[in-house]
Order: C-alpha cells, then structure tokens, then sequence
C-alpha cells in the first residue's frame, strides 16, 4: 500500500522535474551569454518564468484533489504537457516570424478563416501530432521518474512550498531590478535578451532613480508611441460626387504575398509585358506587413494605427461607397475568407453577401483558377448598359506556396511543405523555388483577366489595379515570410495600373498604398480633396524624399529615403522601437536616428490625428 506521504512526495518532485524541464525548454529561447553576469541574469530569467508559467497548472491540480488518483496523475500529465506544447508553439512563432504568442494570433484562432489563412499540409498536421505524442510522452516519463526515485531513495530531499516561494520572490526581485537599471542605462543585451521570453512584462522604474535617487540618466532613451485615441472622424467631410459623363470600370487585382522582385520576364512573363503597356510603379511599397493592415492601406489611405477604430465603427471604404452611390454592378472573389482578416466588417463592410464569393475547396490554385472562371463569367453576364467593378484576391502564392505542375519554371522544390518538421536554414531554398513557381501560375491567371478584357473591347473604359497586399521574405535579413518586420522583401509589391487615356511609363519614385485611392477617387468622380480621406497623394504626381508609413498589429513604420524608424501604438520604452537604414542595414547610432527623426514623424501624426476626434 503507497502512504499517502509517499504519493505527496512523489507529486512535488513530478512538479519540481516539470520546472526544470520547463526551464531547459525556455532556455532555447536565448542565446549563449556573453558573460558571467548575463549568465546569472539568464538564470535567473528562466527560472523564475518556468515557475510562474507552471503555476497555473499546478493550482489547477491542487483543486482536483477529490478526483481518483489515476484521473489525478493523468491531469497532471495533461497541464504539464499543455504547458509545454503552448511554449513549443510560442517558440515556433519567435524562430519563424520573431513575434510571440499576442492579441495578433488570438485573432488568427478567434475569427472565423484564420487558421486556414496561414496555410498548410497533410504532413503539418502529422508532424505536430507527433510533436504533441512527444511532450505527452516525456511528461509521462517524468511522472513515472518521480514515482520511482521517491520509491527507492525515500530520504530523497523534495523542494517544499515555502522555500520554493521564497526562491522564486528573491529571483524575480533581482530580476526585475536588474532590468530596471538596464532599461535606465540602455543595456542592450539584457534588455533584448529579456524580450526573447513569452509574456515577458517589463519592469522600468525612471520616475524613482530620477525623481527620488536623483539619478542622471546617460542620454535620452526613452520616444513617444504612436497611439491615435478619440472618436473616428473618416472621412472628414461627405465625398462630393460628380459622376464622370462615361464612368470607368474597375477592375482590382491584389494577390496574396506578392513581393516586388518577381514581376520579371522569367517568371511573370505575361504581366511584365502587360507592366510595359501601362503605369508601373518599381519602388511601390505596401502600407503594412501583413494582409490586413496591406489591403487596409489601399481601400482607405490610412496607416495601420486606424485599423481598429474603423473596425469598431464599421465604417466601409469610401470606394464602395462612391462606387455604390453610382449603381456600379458589384462581384469580390477571394480564395481565402472575406471574415478573415474581417474585411466582411471594414472594406466590404456594405456589400451584399450574394455580391461576395469566397471559394476555399481544393488547392489553392485551383481556387484561383476557379474564381477567375466566375469573375470572367461575371463581365459577360453583367448588364452592358451599368459600370461594374470586380476585386479577385489570389491566395496560391501564400505559404505553402500551391501550384499545378505546368507552373513549375523551379524543378528543384521544395516537395513535402510541413511546418513541423522544415529547417529553414536547410530547406529555404527549396521553399523560395515553390513560391516562384506559385507566382509564375499567378501570372497566368493575371494574364486570364487582362486578355478577357481585351478581348471584350473593354480596356478603353476600365481601370486596372494589379498589386499585391505585402511581399514575402525568404531569409535575406533573417525571417520568413510576413507579419514580422518591415523590411522591404516584406513591404515591397508590384504596382502596375492600367488608365485609359494615359500613357506608358515606368515610376521608380518611392509611392505607397495610401496612394491608390488619391489617384482612383477623381477618376471616379470625387470632387473632394484627398486629405479629408487619406494621408496619400495622387500616383500621377509622385513627390521625392517623401515619408513613407506601413504599419502591423501594433507598430508603424516610419520610412525615409535614409531610414526605416519603428515605433509601437502604446508603448514607447527603449526595446520596443527599431531603427536601420533604408535598405535594412542595421545602424551604429540608432538611438541618434530616432532622436533625430522624431521631429517628422511627429509632424507626420498630426496628419493623421485629424481622423479621430477628441
């Protein structure tokens, strides 16, 4: 018969292994220290985090004492093993995209299309099942390694709860300060060092060294954030219609992940030629990082920061709106979800849901193929008497990058796409070689729509908008894919319009998508001036040493011809903020930058302040 003194002992050590675990697990979040003090602080972070992030579990199983000692034994394995797979996946998240598990993912599983958005395989889900038997499978181990060593070693010495709390203060303690002083002095090393961990809530503590130490601080380390509050006031007057005596059609093209440098002749080589007829923007960049926050720009010419106020309000874009005001006949086609990101709440907020096609069976290349049958079936069927617009947007060039095989131009592949199992220093090649082969299928489909207008004598009267929503990064400055950094493999998008009246030529000025609808709405009939509904300016007269933003879920960029300065909507500390030279080059005086540049970006704010009434 085990003593129930023998049970508790063996429970504190499974805890106490668990911690451990925990902390080793947290340990690959770090890189190796630089010294013995970094050492120490590393330590100290990562076993401190480890106890406070197995804290809930353990409560949780200190309530389940009435249950049956096997049901007890199993939940534990089962929160341990949760714990783990969340820090697992937030580890994931940080080695891909350099962000952690944030409002910005709950988003993703919280709206209805997210988790499809992000794209996957058979073999994914088969490598994180596995992934997942084998947390179940260690913490199992450890459950059975405490139940043994407690058997044959009962004078083992187990941590008990006092001493385990009085650890776990006196290390926090000296973490915390530890990082309040470096933040005071801007110690890079610790401060970034600390931002590896999940949920890390840092600790600054200014107002006492200064105020009640009086303490001078070496230069001037802390910026403002960029956070816009009030009541939303877009646009800022009634848009002043005056139809055009032959109204133009609309044709919008945006394709997921489409970065700048492959709308070449090798692998667009139809809508190259296409570029060569009409308005190409070369130096075009996307006004965020992501889908969201890229198709935002372009249907509103507001930065990123407005995201929320316009969804909160469920204020649609002022295209629709004129487009709606003058019977314009209507069909959007998406390859991926209209609720995700909630384009059904902001841009198409008031489009009819039988206006609206979202078609997800199959490979995502044939999704596309599909709705361009549809939208092509929809100019021939609409009414000839009646402007119309149609928006298709292209999913097969996002991750995993989906192509039929007489789109393959890159033989050598990438073949079995699995999250779980891929390492992106082996494999990156491969995968960039599925994403060219993905957007050399996107250029026929492209090519579908531009022909079929031609065909139809439709190009005199119609306007063309082909663009992507944001690029795609495949390593060149340490990430991949999107949502993670602004730089310009990420931000940069082809552009191409097609205006009838206006003649061939090729822009190499920096242009922005706030600058779509500045250029489309006068086309379109809008007698108002575009500041009262963006911060863009016309495509048609592009201005030098412009500053350029692009925004993500909570930062925006702020970018020169020089430089690319980051700042975040509601926290202006030192770690958050970002700074290197235009081309991504990181810079030596960073800080001196930023300092530098505030000046225009506060002047920069005020332009788009002006939306949201206080």
């Amino acid at each position: 018969m085990i003593s129930s003194t023998h049970r508790s002992r063996a429970d504190t050590l499974f805890w106490t292994l668990s911690w451990l675990a925990l902390a080793v697990h947290l340990g690959f979040f770090l890189d190796a220290p630089e010294s013995v003090g970094m050492a120490f602080y590393q330590g100290l972070l990562i076993s401190t985090y480890a106890l406070m992030f197995l804290a809930p579990a353990w409560l949780i199983s200190k309530l389940a004492r009435p249950l049956p000692r096997g049901a007890q034994l199993a939940l534990h394995v089962v929160l341990t093993t949760a714990v783990q797979l969340l820090l697992y996946a937030d580890g994931l998240l940080w080695k891909l995209y350099g962000f952690h598990l944030n409002g910005f993912v709950w988003n993703i599983i919280t709206t209805p299309g997210g988790i499809a958005a992000l794209g996957s395989s058979e073999s994914s889900y088969l490598g994180f099942a596995l992934i997942g038997l084998g947390f179940v499978g260690g913490q199992l181990a450890l459950r059975l390694l405490a139940s043994a060593l407690t058997r044959i070693l009962p004078r083992l010495p187990v941590p008990r709860l006092a001493w385990a709390l009085t650890l776990f203060m006196v290390g926090t303690l000296t973490e915390r300060v530890s990082h309040a002083v470096s933040h005071f002095y801007g110690y890079s090393p610790l401060l970034e060092t600390a931002q590896r961990l999940p949920l890390y809530q840092p600790l600054t503590m200014r107002e006492f060294f200064v105020g009640t130490l009086g303490m001078e601080r070496p230069q001037s380390l802390e910026v403002e954030n960029v956070a816009i509050k009030g009541r939303l006031a877009y646009p800022q007057a009634p848009l002043q219609i005056q139809p055009p005596a032959k109204p133009l059609n609309l044709v919008w093209l945006v394709a997921e992940s489409w970065r700048a440098d492959t709308l070449n002749p090798r692998v667009m080589p139809q809508t190259n030629a296409f570029a060569a007829e009409s308005l190409r923007y070369s130096n075009h960049f996307s006004g965020g990082n992501g889908t969201r926050m890229g198709l935002f720009s372009q249907f509103y010419s507001l930065p990123a920061s407005l995201w929320f106020p316009v969804l909160n309000a469920r204020v649609g874009s002022p295209l629709i709106d004129v487009l709606q005001q003058q019977d314009y006949q209507m069909r959007l086609f998406t390859s991926a979800k209209f609720t995700y990101p909630e384009f059904d709440k902001t841009l198409f907020v008031r489009v009819p849901q039988e206006q609206m096609q979202a078609y997800g069976e199959g490979e995502t290349w044939q999704r596309d193929r599909k709705n361009i049958d549809d939208l092509l079936a929809f100019i021939d069927q609409r009414d000839s008497a009646r402007p119309f617009m149609t928006f298709m947007f292209f999913e097969s060039p996002h991750a995993n990058y989906n192509f039929p095989p007489e789109s393959v131009i890159e033989p050598d592949y990438l073949a079995d796409f699995s999250y779980a199992s891929m390492d992106l220093e082996r494999d990156i090649g491969g995968i960039h070689k599925r994403y060219l082969n993905a957007v050399h299928h996107l250029d026929g489909q492209i090519a579908r729509v531009v022909d079929h207008l031609k065909a139809r004598g439709l190009m005199e009267n119609t306007l063309i908008v082909i663009t992507g929503d944001h690029g795609e990064e495949f390593m060149e400055n340490g990430r991949w894919g999107h949502n993670s950094t602004f730089s310009d493999e990420q931000i940069r998008v082809p552009l191409v319009l097609w205006v009838p009246g206006r003649e061939r030529h090729e822009e190499t000025l920096r242009t922005s998508h706030m600058d779509l609808l500045p250029t489309l709405l006068p086309l379109l009939g809008v007698q108002n001036p575009a500041h009262q509904y963006g911060i863009g300016h016309s495509l048609f007269d592009p201005k030098p040493g412009r500053h350029l933003i692009a925004g993500d879920w909570d930062r925006l960029a702020f970018i020169s011809e020089e430089h690319k300065v980051v700042l975040p909507f509601a926290t202006g500390n030192f770690t958050a903020l970002q700074a290197t030279r235009a081309d991504d080059l990181a810079l030596p005086n960073a800080m001196q930058v930023v300092q530098q540049t505030l000046p225009s970006i506060r002047s920069q704010l005020q332009g788009i302040r002006r939306f949201m009434a206080h």
